[in-house]
This record gives C-alpha cells, sequence and structure tokens, in this order.
C-alpha cells in the first residue's frame, strides 16, 4: 500500500457538521415536465460507487505510470459498497487507479483503468440508470490520497449531475500537479483543445471558497455534492506513532468547505491513532465512522 510524500500539519480538526445541506443539481440533462419518466431496466443498482486509489508511494519512482488500484484487492471497495447495501439497496462498485489513462502498472502488473475510463463508465450509468428514471441510480463517490483530486474532478467538470455523498479518505494534493498535469496538457493537445468546461490540470491552492483563502478543489465540495464525508489520519508532528508502529508522514491537514466558505452538509473525521495508510483499511476506526456517519444520513 502506497506511503507518499511528506506534508506539514496546518490545523488540527474534529468531528463536524454543520448548515443546511444544499439542494444539487438534479442528475444528468434536465428532463422536461412533459417527459414521462420511466423505471430503471431490472437489475440495474440502485447505487453506483466509484473508487479511485492514490499515489503508488513516495519511493515510487515511475508515478503515476506505477500507480494502481491497491484499494480493491485489500478490501476497502468491497466495504464500501457493504456500507450503502446496509441501508437496504443494491450496489455496483467500479475501481479505478490514480492517473488519467488506462496503463499498465509494474506494481500490479496488469493494465489500470484511469479517470477517463471512470468518466466513461460514469457517463454510462447516467444514460442507462439516471436520466428520466422516476428511480435513478444514485452516484457515490470515494477517493484517496491522491485519489481524491480524482474525484473531485469528476464531480467539478459534472456539475449538472448530483453526486449523492463524495468520500474523502485522506485527500493529497502535493505532488498531484507534477506527476498530472503533462499527461493532461498532452490529452488536451491530442483533442485539441479542453473538453470539459473546467481544466482539472490545475487542482492544487486554486479556490477561492468564502474569501478566506486558496484551497485545493479536494478540500472544496461542489453544490451538485449533496454530502462529503472527510477523513484525516493522525498528526505525525503531535501524536505517537500510528498502530502499525511508523510514524505518520501524509496526512489531510484542511477541514472541507462548500464554495462559500460553509460547511454545510460536510463532516470530517480526524484519526488520533491510524496514518495513512490505515484510515482506509477494513476494520479501520475512520472506516468504522464511515459507516456510522452513512447509517445515519441514509439516502434522502
Amino acid at each position: 500500500m502506497p506511503k507518499a510524500l511528506l506534508v506539514s500539519a496546518l490545523t488540527l480538526c474534529a468531528l463536524s457538521a454543520c448548515g443546511t445541506v444544499p439542494t444539487p443539481q438534479a442528475a444528468g440533462p434536465a428532463v422536461s415536465a412533459q417527459a414521462a419518466l420511466t423505471p430503471r431496466p431490472q437489475g440495474s443498482p440502485d447505487v453506483a460507487i466509484f473508487v479511485v486509489s492514490g499515489r503508488c508511494g513516495a519511493t515510487c519512482d515511475d508515478a503515476p505510470n506505477d500507480n494502481w488500484n491497491y484499494l480493491e484487492p485489500q478490501g476497502t471497495v468491497a466495504a464500501l459498497g457493504k456500507m450503502f447495501a446496509g441501508l437496504g439497496r443494491s450496489v455496483k462498485t467500479y475501481a479505478y487507479s490514480a492517473h488519467l489513462r488506462t496503463h499498465f502498472s509494474n506494481l500490479s502488473g496488469k493494465q489500470e483503468a484511469g479517470f477517463l475510463d471512470m468518466e466513461a463508465q460514469l457517463r454510462s450509468v447516467l444514460a442507462n440508470w439516471v436520466q428520466g428514471r422516476k428511480n435513478p441510480t444514485r452516484l457515490v463517490l470515494v477517493g484517496h490520497s491522491h485519489g481524491t483530486n480524482w474525484t473531485h474532478n469528476l464531480a467539478r467538470v459534472y456539475q449538472g449531475v448530483t453526486f449523492d455523498y463524495l468520500i474523502d479518505l485522506d485527500g493529497i494534493c502535493l505532488a498531484w500537479e507534477d506527476d498530472h498535469r503533462p499527461f493532461i496538457q498532452a490529452y488536451y493537445a491530442e483533442r485539441g483543445g479542453n473538453p470539459w468546461p473546467e481544466d482539472i490540470s490545475k487542482s492544487c491552492a486554486q479556490v477561492d471558497a468564502g474569501g478566506l483563502t486558496r484551497y485545493d478543489h479536494k478540500d472544496v465540495a461542489l453544490r451538485n455534492v449533496r454530502y462529503n464525508l472527510e477523513i484525516q489520519s493522525q498528526r505525525a508532528v503531535d501524536q505517537p506513532a500510528s498502530t502499525d508502529g511508523s510514524t505518520n508522514l501524509l496526512f489531510d491537514t484542511v477541514n472541507n468547505v462548500r464554495p462559500d466558505g460553509s460547511r454545510a452538509g460536510i463532516s470530517t473525521f480526524l484519526s488520533y491513532d491510524e496514518g495513512h495508510n490505515e484510515i482506509q483499511l477494513p476494520g479501520s476506526e475512520a472506516m468504522s465512522w464511515l459507516g456510522g456517519k452513512v447509517q445515519e444520513l441514509g439516502l434522502p
């Protein structure tokens, strides 16, 4: 599992949620009042969960090419699915690596799906199970470490789509642009320009939220996100070694906000005993908190 990049502590955070949850826009293009809504196809899921793993590690010489989908084999993706299945809903999960494109990872020894694959799958889900449906499939995005930049960017370029949950597992932006901007800009050149309404190559320290500070995009939950659940790992500078005996050198230090600077619909949990690579393990204290919040909030 990846162990990446040093980041300094900025602020301490605690579990918090406040304000009124914003009303997101309808998922997908607007359907006219005259159009007859139809039920989803039989066997289609109530909930679709898109999960993105993070960087391959601080000593990974070939990031992002060696980035891989580690959250699936370690059981995290299945654990996330069980959380939403616990609401009495059928669930379909999709898992990706932190890369723009499909690529071969020497660490996993296989082809790994990337952001463009996730976008294509989202568009398929929207076309088949969301748009024009009286019981649309609900959408959930989950990212760990560098993966949070990809999930936030998906919500950012699809602001006409409602994501019921955006779940951030110790999001990190440090070195993300260095790793990914060359690939994204090459993709723009290949396409004859940026195909999206936002330039996702610029993701770190880009957002003026509420006029207070410059936030990374991974620290801002847009209005098309109903609930943003954020987990941060222990602080190496003022906490003992994590439960696996190692010093935690990588941790998110910024509480997420809305574009207006509020924290409506956002909850943040700081795990004092678990490191960056532990908070996303099935059975961790952080994942237990996450499961409890999903049960508490449900799918309105």
